[in-house]
């Protein structure tokens, strides 16, 4: 069969990267993904569309979008299992040597794939590539670039800066689809951190290649899921990352253990303050300034989130409202 620009119309056996898209509620945004993979250049590709128990026209939409001759699947998972458990799935069933992922909401730019495929096939030893992004709004209007905050790493080390802070957002991964089955792809059992969780692995496994180029516009939509459980980072991120340097002690300085630790934790109690969550930002304030990171902005943050949360907590009992 002839292969046209898009790389969706192909024959099986020459699919060379399975892009996964979960989707939930996704109806509105789902034909502009799509339409984003149709627009990549020289690559050979098909589409895992993994519906995710969605109560609106997220399956209409995307089983409509389906051109005849086109490399696309849908699926209807049995019930809403969220983000790892949908990914997971069209893991599953992927044809492809390398996978991408794509979320609903977010676009590539036409040459992601063929400048990530060109890479990782240029070194068998690189086991994720990942690219700049850029966050717009709702309207498609710039605002921010994501390598300005939170600069990558290149090589075998990378995971160690991954143990800090994530600057690989899932939309700009391509990986291998040997490797990530036997890991064990996305770990269910955690409500985020997720994808943090399998770039760490990732990056143990071998090297992070990261390209300094725009390759994808992500969305900032006030239902993400990061910030739905923002507050919960606290319980679920941060043990999850105690797990990976505990399990790295071997290859980890005291130092380097001591500066994970300390400047995670101030991080994350940042994002929990500001979202709100005071109570829950307090012991990773405290924690920070124990492993010695910015202890003074700790020590500064730390009293203003209990005054913060005595303030919210006399609010609630003056309105007679439930603690959120």
């Amino acid at each position: 069969m002839m292969t046209d620009r898009t790389g969706l119309n192909c024959d099986t056996d020459a699919i060379k990267v399975s892009v996964i898209i979960p989707a939930y509620n996704a109806a509105a945004t789902l034909l502009r993904a799509i339409e984003s993979v149709r627009a990549q250049q020289g690559v050979n590709a098909e589409i895992i569309i993994v519906d995710d128990g969605s109560r609106d026209a997220t399956v209409a939409t995307a089983r409509a979008a389906v051109r005849p001759g086109e490399q696309i699947r849908v699926i209807e998972m049995p019930r809403n299992s969220g983000a790892s458990a949908a990914r997971n799935a069209g893991i599953a069933l992927a044809r492809g040597e390398f996978l991408a992922f794509l979320d609903a909401d977010d676009i590539w730019l036409p040459e992601k794939l063929a400048r990530q495929l060109a890479l990782i096939e240029s070194d068998p030893g690189i086991t994720l590539v990942s690219c700049n992004s850029e966050m717009v709004t709702v309207d498609g209007i710039p605002i921010k670039e994501g390598h300005l905050n939170r600069p990558p790493v290149n090589g075998a080390d990378a995971w160690k800066t991954l143990l800090i802070y994530n600057f690989v957002p899932t939309p700009t991964v391509m990986t291998r689809t040997a490797l990530v089955r036997e890991l064990g792809g996305f770990d269910e059992k955690l409500v985020v951190g997720e994808d943090l969780d399998l770039w760490i692995k990732l990056g143990v496994r071998g090297k992070i290649a990261v390209l300094p180029q725009i390759l994808i516009r992500y969305y900032d939509m006030n239902n993400s899921l990061m910030k739905r459980h923002s507050w919960e980072a606290a319980t679920i991120v941060v043990p999850m990352l105690e797990r990976h340097i505990l399990e790295q002690d071997a290859r980890l300085s005291a130092h380097e253990i001591r500066h994970m630790r300390g400047s995670r934790s101030f991080k994350i109690g940042c994002d929990i303050f500001f979202a709100g969550g005071y109570r829950a930002s307090m012991p990773l304030f405290a924690s920070a300034a124990r492993h010695g990171h910015r202890p003074l902005k700790s020590l500064f943050y730390l009293p203003r989130a209990i005054i913060m949360e005595l303030a919210s907590h006399t609010r609630r009992v003056i309105q007679g409202t439930p603690k959120s």
